[in-house]
């Protein structure tokens, strides 16, 4: 989705009466949620865009400790910059209910697992070469860290990004550092079912991938194609990849 169509989205769940708070969007309508917080950062500063503001959204409606820290996570996962300064610009609710429950916010970031030795991106990162990036991999492996992408991401963010940088996803770099095997390319020839569409989605999450209607469609048309027409839409296939994808695709994206 392109900002205007969501700010439209918004706009007409408005004037139909239906819920714009968090919770309710996350339920019925979770790939407007992702395109919001890829777009905006988060869903609240997507509502001052659509101008819609809380009072209106809803009377008691507001952050609590959790969602400080999802929130928070959600912003570093989808690549935006985790300074104060720019966040109390961004959504200024977010930051002072981090201030207000966490002392300040640089400690908000800490209580939602963000390392911060690696948690800044500077406008021009330096590059770090293919060679550098599978050695530190490997010992990330060797010590039994982890390797999930939104994991690594929230330790590291600049190991997370220069990764899919340089090798164009998250997947190939494990492939190239031989943690993971690589998987051939299905035959073109391979009929779609429900189970095969399950796994496509898995694996783009696995793989740190996007799971937006609009990016997936733009990668892998056959598979967007599919899932609509076995499952009815892309968010009831990823529902029934993930059960509740809400939880799991918050942490790197949701999705249509």
């Amino acid at each position: 989705m392109s900002r205007e169509e969501v700010i439209r989205r918004i706009v007409e769940r408005e004037m139909q009466g239906h819920g714009l708070t968090e919770e309710v969007v996350l339920q019925h309508a979770p790939e407007l949620h992702q395109s919001a917080c890829a777009l905006f950062g988060t869903w609240d500063t997507a509502l001052e865009y659509a101008g819609v503001t809380m009072r209106r959204v809803s009377v008691t409606h507001g952050y609590t400790r959790e969602r400080v820290r999802r929130q928070i996570r959600q912003l570093c996962l989808n690549g935006y910059s985790l300074m104060a300064v720019h966040n109390m610009r961004r959504d200024r609710r977010l930051y002072e209910s981090a201030r207000q429950y966490f002392g300040t916010w640089r400690q908000a970031l800490l209580a939602a697992g963000i390392d911060l030795k690696h948690a800044r991106l500077s406008s021009k990162p330096r590059r770090l070469d293919k060679q550098e990036i599978i050695d530190t991999l490997r010992q990330r492996h060797q010590a039994g860290l982890s390797l999930a992408w939104n994991e690594v991401c929230l330790e590291n963010r600049a190991l997370a990004s220069a990764a899919r940088n340089a090798f164009r996803s998250w997947r190939r770099a494990l492939v190239a550092a031989g943690i993971i095997p690589e998987i051939p390319h299905a035959p073109h020839n391979k009929k779609w079912d429900k189970q095969r569409i399950i796994e496509m989605i898995e694996d783009r999450y696995r793989e740190g991938k996007p799971l937006s209607y609009t990016q997936v469609r733009k990668d892998h048309a056959a598979l967007t194609c599919a899932a609509r027409r076995h499952f009815g839409s892309w968010g009831r296939a990823l529902a029934a990849a993930g059960g509740t994808l809400e939880e799991r695709v918050c942490r790197p994206e949701r999705s249509r």
